[in-house]
């Protein structure tokens, strides 16, 4: 009789019971060596919702349920990775760089570097334990959910663009600025932006004008064609032949567009080698006139901007309705489900942008780039709002999120990494970094022994267990077999353990070696003796 179980759920429940217990036991004793606990239990509390979100996104009894719920997990993801890792630079900058010198300073940031590493290497092998339990890590799940945190990401996105978009225009039409906003935004937005939304008076300004009529008309012209204005007028004797109206507005409209975009061209042409004076003169003057004033209103250029946004946004509601309405429920729910995690994000930030302003505020002015706050942060916070600086820090969050789930599905697409062993792969490589670069820090040398070993046995008895679930199957009685392998691969990294911790102590005091030096040589005698344990394995 063949074992029909997915791969990914045939590891036995000793070697899983084995994982999440040492991982636990090595996570616990390595984040009291970080300064910053409460940044690192964030870290470790991180890696467990997001093995839960991939859990969530494969629940395949109550699929649009789980993306729901992975998608409103989101936002609490990307500020617990933000956390993880910028909060514990926060935390320890103002407490490592009492000091000012270069010689000072290098031993500082390499100490605020293994803090971090420590931190993150910390929060993959609580995810891989996690994931570990529930086979939460394969191919297409991780896919699923890196679609699922992208279509969360783009309404936050879209409306941070907007309010930022808003910020810099009203930056223009104003005449006050400090300048730490003009050496960050100002030269480069008058620039982009001025020609569009704040042109120069007394001046034609055909061929921007002309451009901006034409994606407007155009974006107006795809807007009335999604509509389907025909089908919701009854059909009577004596109803208005609709289609022939929208056909004939829809038409007008794109020969707008296209009119507009042959004159852009020779409009900039003409306005750049004949000059406003040549044009003055040639022109009659009450022509001249009315082109300056149709060409320079801001009031025409911004209804022409609200109505290229009105287009191009009907015309993607209308396509999303139409694909919609031909699916499931469940299937709809599922498309949508992020949508709406991506406005409870939105909602939820502008609900706290003040109090989160405020607070980052004062945790940068406790680091060494306390100078650069009044300089950049503050006017930038003056220009754009709390809330475009907020909704923007989450962004920039959500994308790291992304990116590294981006990263681990590469990871699992290319073979790298084993979709059968994947999620013990990333504990023990997990707690490996943590361990290793603890060994820079004031670790004891025991803890950082331990944590090595440990990495091997959680890599050693997950995969093994893996293997023997594929080949007997979960209903085998195959414990005794999991803890005498187990028990040998212990045995294995104990020796070598203490023979590394043996020689240390022989030769101490024979040859002189800094405390670190020293350090790093034991994990580098405690590696090889690993690596070849995995070879005699």
């Amino acid at each position: 009789m063949t074992d029909d179980t997915p791969i990914r759920t045939r590891t036995p429940r000793t070697s899983l019971a084995t994982v999440t217990v040492l991982t636990a036991l090595v996570v616990a004793g390595l984040l009291r060596t970080v300064g910053a606990t409460r940044p690192a239990a964030v870290g470790a509390a991180t890696g467990v919702l997001l093995a839960l979100s991939l859990w969530l996104v494969g629940w395949d009894r109550w699929r649009a349920v789980g993306t729901v719920l992975a998608s409103a997990l989101a936002l609490p993801l990307a500020v617990g990775l933000a956390v993880a890792s910028a909060g514990t630079v926060v935390a320890l900058g103002a407490e490592l760089f009492p000091v000012s010198t270069p010689a000072g300073i290098r031993p500082m940031v390499v100490a605020l570097v293994s803090q971090v590493l420590v931190v993150l290497g910390c929060l993959v092998a609580v995810f891989g334990a996690s994931a570990a339990v529930r086979g939460a890590v394969d191919t297409e799940r991780v896919a699923d959910y890196a679609g699922v945190l992208v279509r969360t990401t783009l309404l936050p996105f879209t409306v941070a663009a907007a309010l930022g978009l808003r910020g810099a225009i009203g930056y223009l039409q104003s005449n006050a600025g400090t300048p730490g906003v003009q050496q960050l935004t100002g030269e480069t937005l008058r620039r982009v932006l001025g020609p569009v939304f704040d042109p120069v008076p007394g001046r034609t300004h055909l061929a921007v004008f002309c451009l901006l009529l034409a994606v407007s008309a155009g974006a107006v012209a795809r807007g009335v064609a999604a509509l389907p204005l025909a089908e919701l007028v009854p059909e009577t004797a004596d109803a208005p032949d609709v289609a022939r109206a929208v056909d004939a507005v829809e038409r007008s409209l794109r020969w707008t567009s296209r009119l507009a975009v042959l004159v852009v061209p020779v409009a900039a042409l003409v306005e750049l080698a004949l000059g406003q004076s040549v044009l003055a003169a040639t022109l009659p003057g009450g022509l001249y006139d009315l082109l300056v004033a149709v060409t320079a209103a801001p009031a025409l250029r911004g209804l022409l901007w609200w109505l290229l946004l009105a287009g191009a946004a009907l015309s993607v509601a209308v396509w999303f309705l139409r694909r919609t309405v031909q699916s499931s429920a469940d299937r709809v729910g599922t498309v949508v489900a992020p949508y709406v995690g991506g406005a409870a994000v939105v909602l939820a930030v502008l609900a706290v942008a003040g109090p989160v302003v405020d607070a980052v505020e004062a945790a940068l002015r406790s680091t060494p780039v306390a100078p650069a706050v009044d300089r950049f942060f503050v006017p930038v916070v003056d220009v754009y709002g709390a809330e475009t600086v907020a909704l923007a820090l989450v962004v920039a969050s959500l994308f790291a999120l992304v990116t590294a789930v981006g990263q681990l599905w590469l990871a699992l697409a290319t073979t790298s990494l084993s979709e059968a062993t994947a999620g013990v792969s990333l504990a023990g490589g997990g707690l490996f970094v943590a361990s290793a670069f603890a060994a820079t820090l004031d670790a004891p040398t025991w803890l950082v022994l331990a944590g090595l070993v440990g990495a091997f046995v959680v890599w050693d008895a997950g995969s093994f267990g893996a293997t023997l679930g594929r080949e007997v199957g979960t209903a085998a009685a195959t414990r005794r077999t999991e803890l005498v392998h187990t028990g040998g691969t212990v045995a294995v990294g104990g020796v070598g353990a203490v023979a590394t911790v043996g020689l240390a102590a022989l030769a101490s005091g024979s040859v002189a070696v800094a405390s670190p030096v020293a350090l790093a040589a034991l994990v580098v005698c405690l590696v090889a003796v690993v690596a070849l344990a995995v070879a005699l394995r």
